[in-house]
C-alpha cells in the first residue's frame, strides 16, 4: 500500500445559502407571527414558506410544540385577568430538600386570599 505525501489543497467552495430549521420557523409562528411574516423575516421563497408553514401545522396537528393563541400574552389580557383576582395556580408540594411536586387541583384565586 502506497501513501502518498503530496496532499492538494482544495480551492473552498461556496455554498449554497441553507434552509433555515423548522424550529426557527416554528418559533416564529408560536410567538404570534403570521406565516407571511415568518416568511419574510426568514427569507424564504413561497415554495420553501408553504412546505414550512405544512410542516409546522403538521407539528401543531400532532401536539409537538403547541401553539399558543396570540391574546394570551397580551398585557391587557393580563391586566384583565389580575384586575378580577389573578390565574389560578397548580398546588405545590415538597419531596426532599430541593424536590417540587406539582399536581392539582388548581387553587383559585379566591381561596388563595
Amino acid at each position: 500500500m502506497e501513501t502518498s505525501d503530496h496532499i492538494r489543497a482544495a480551492a473552498p467552495k461556496s455554498k449554497p445559502p441553507s434552509l433555515p430549521a423548522l424550529g426557527d420557523y416554528a418559533n416564529l409562528r408560536r410567538g404570534g407571527a403570521s406565516a407571511a411574516q415568518a416568511g419574510a423575516f426568514l427569507r424564504l421563497g413561497p415554495r420553501a414558506m408553504r412546505n414550512m408553514e405544512k410542516a409546522f401545522r403538521g407539528q401543531v396537528a400532532r401536539g409537538a410544540g403547541e401553539a399558543q393563541p396570540k391574546f394570551a400574552r397580551h398585557d391587557r389580557h393580563v391586566a384583565a385577568v389580575m384586575g378580577q383576582g389573578g390565574f389560578p395556580a397548580l398546588t405545590e408540594r415538597r419531596i426532599g430538600r430541593t424536590g417540587v411536586c406539582v399536581g392539582l387541583p388548581l387553587v383559585w384565586p379566591e381561596a388563595a386570599r
